[in-house]
């Protein structure tokens, strides 16, 4: 045991200094260090704009959104006034407002510059209509004493930055006490504004620009490990350093606010490529499996960007969390509630993917932090893995490295797939994390399946019919429809004795794999659940006597224009006609070009997703198609921009502008998705 210990810490430490010595050899590039000297100077010019920064407390009743102002705000109430079915918090009499504690404090990180002029719109909120003394506290300032009258009014005060860049101020007021109210409550805030005094030039935050020029590093280091052309290094480099620059000038606290995690997770993502790219390479060795690597990390760095944002909010990633613990405590069978559209009641949630997890908690610890974070990294880590998977598909099948590499970048910005992280449907995500690797073991299985492939099969198709009702029911609609077309392809001549042609014809091993899957899962988990179809029959009946039909059941042509139309067309759709018509494109070229496994796959995955569609026959509400044949779908946009890449030098280029519209949509989808979602 201690002999093994040490191989792994001499293997650890040898890994270790390799990777170092790969960044020190690119930052030894002359180029490189001229390239951010640029970026540094570029920033602190942009600091030079010093814009004025407005947060509005309680939300802001002219965009009609709420909660921008909650990463900068430290011990402050709530945001009132509430939202009420028959009156939004937007339509009430009363503008929004926080309530401070006896001791609250705002920061705006990274503002830079020296001195500011905070314009407090603020009241006493008592209800005699007194006024109140506090005390107003910044950097290393006096503290200022101010009378708050009881009517709002604007306070200004000059608050001074901090050694790093930032504006902190505290505000100390006498606390309200009401006997119906528990809260501690000083006085309302309506809205704080700092303005810069004085004129250029103005001092940057030091510490904003060590950040992101953390993050600049990290993102050359990881094209450099990807083995990016210099012409892409350079233009990505360039690109990211004139966005935070425009950032830093028009939308500053937006930047500021995340700049130590961005460069976090920019070196963390660069941590995960060698691994990636030793997998691939072990698996399918080309000289290209770096750069799949890299796409793989930076899709993992998306999804973690917009998760951990402090602006992002989520509806049911406590939900997760709460499971999570529940397993880590032996609770394994449970059920959640379905909405009214799909039919109401409790439904049975599997637990595989909580399972997956499960381990990793002896690592971070049972503490809901620790718990929320491991389900959101975890979650990021398994899902982006089908980027690597579906550039494994495309290589595997000699669609050549170009449509391989397109097909893994469409996934790793994937609209629907983004939305679902924001929404928080991480079961159904770490569920979709395994459909990567059965898509690739059907390609395979076409031909033969020996024992240790249809072992493998088998659990691959358990932990997905463990792990979510939707993507299992979707996976089923797709594997029958695999089988379907198995017997078919596979048809031997009619000169054929009847015995080997039912031998030849059927895929005996393959239904054994899925029948073994499937009765594992009825005899492990989906057996306990009997009780559940009075249970829903009991909460429609209950629902129906308070006038309340679930699900409503809504005309057929109406359920299906809504969910399939709906999501493809309208501005900012999740899939775009575009993308579609390519994907549908591709899968047709490859058909075309005998590539058996592939073919009979993407088949399989598009007809299953269509066939998974007929749950609305029963349910105002399907499964998420988008995101089951999101997979299929940029298998085939890979190999159609590919081929349209040979069209000389027009179809280059229109692959090119294809290529960057479509990972622009994808990434602009995210941030819209991050800033409004829940607002």
């Amino acid at each position: 045991m201690t002999l093994l210990s040490f191989c792994s810490a001499a293997a650890l430490l040898h890994w270790l200094a390799a990777e170092i010595g790969r960044i020190a050899a690119a930052a030894r590039a002359p180029l490189w260090w001229g390239a951010l000297g640029i970026a540094l100077v570029l920033w602190s010019l942009a600091y030079q704009v010093a814009p004025t920064v407005r947060l509005d407390i309680g939300g802001d009743r002219v965009s009609r959104q709420r909660g921008f102002d909650a990463p900068f705000l430290d011990n402050f109430n709530d945001p009132e006034p509430a939202h009420l079915p028959d009156r939004p918090w937007y339509a009430a009499d009363t503008p929004p407002y926080r309530w401070t504690r006896d001791t609250s404090t705002v920061t705006l990180p990274g503002i830079g510059g020296d001195l500011w002029l905070l314009r407090v719109a603020a009241a006493s909120g008592r209800p005699d209509g007194s006024s109140v003394t506090g005390v107003w506290r910044s950097a290393d300032d006096l503290p200022v004493s101010l009378q708050i009258d009881a009517q709002p009014r604007t306070y200004m005060i000059l608050a001074r930055t901090d050694p790093y860049g930032d504006l902190r101020v505290t505000f100390e007021m006498p606390r309200l006490n009401i006997a119906t109210d528990p809260r501690i409550l000083g006085i309302p805030v309506f809205r704080i504004a700092a303005s810069p005094t004085g004129t250029a030039p103005y001092r940057p935050s030091w510490m904003t620009l060590a950040w992101l020029a953390g993050a600049l590093t990290g993102t050359a280091a990881i094209l450099h490990r990807a083995q990016a052309p210099t012409t892409i290094t350079a233009l990505t480099v360039s690109v990211t350093a004139l966005l935070f620059a425009w950032m830093i000038a028009a939308r500053r606290m937006d930047l500021t606010i995340i700049a130590p995690t961005i460069a976090i997770l920019i070196w963390i993502a660069y941590v995960l490529i060698p691994f990636v790219a030793a997998a691939l390479t072990a698996t399918h060795p080309t000289d290209d499996a770096a750069a799949a690597a890299g796409v793989t990390a930076g899709a993992w760095f998306v999804r973690m960007a917009g998760m951990v944002h402090p602006y992002a909010l989520t509806s049911d990633l406590g939900l997760h969390v709460n499971n999570l613990a529940d397993v880590a405590r032996g609770v394994l069978l449970f059920t959640e509630g379905l909405p009214c559209r799909a039919g109401a009641g409790p439904q049975p949630y599997p637990p595989g993917g909580y399972l997956v997890l499960l381990p990793f908690v002896l690592l971070t610890g049972a503490n809901r932090a620790a718990l929320t974070l491991l389900v959101q990294s975890g979650t990021a880590l398994l899902e982006s893995l089908t980027t690597a998977i579906i550039w494994l598909l495309l290589r595997r099948a000699d669609a050549g490295r170009h449509a391989a590499l397109y097909g893994a970048l469409l996934y790793a910005v994937a609209p629907p797939i983004l939305r679902s992280y924001s929404v928080g449907e991480l079961a159904n995500l770490i569920a979709q994390a395994w459909v990567a690797p059965l898509l690739l073991w059907l390609t395979r299985a076409r031909d033969t399946v020996s024992w240790r492939a249809a072992l493998v099969g088998t659990m691959l198709t358990l932990i997905i019919l463990l792990s979510h009702g939707g993507v299992a029911l979707s996976t089923g609609a797709m594997l029958a429809v695999w089988l379907l077309l198995h017997t078919v392809w596979r048809r031997p001549s009619s000169q054929t004795s009847t015995s080997t042609r039912w031998r030849t014809m059927i895929p005996w091993r393959p239904i054994g794999v899925f029948a073994v899957a499937g009765i594992a899962a009825l005899a492990l988990f989906y057996s306990a659940f009997g009780y559940v179809a009075e249970e829903r029959r009991i909460a429609q009946a209950t629902l129906a006597a308070q006038g309340i039909v679930c699900p409503p059941g809504d005309p057929l042509l109406s359920k299906l224009n809504w969910w399939i139309p709906g999501l493809i067309f309208p501005p900012g759709a999740p899939v775009t006609p575009l993308v579609l018509a390519i994907g549908v494109t591709g899968a047709v070229l490859i058909n075309r070009s005998q590539r058996g496994g592939l073919s009979a796959m993407l088949a399989a995955c598009w007809l299953g997703t269509c066939a998974s569609l007929g749950t609305l026959l029963i349910s105002d509400q399907p499964v998420r198609w988008t995101i089951f044949v999101y997979p299929a779908l940029c298998v085939g946009a890979g190999a159609a921009l590919a081929e349209l890449r040979r069209r000389e030098r027009a179809g280059t280029l229109l692959t090119l502008t294809t290529l960057c519209f479509l990972i622009w949509y994808g990434i602009a989808d995210w941030v819209r998705q991050v800033s409004e979602y829940l607002r």
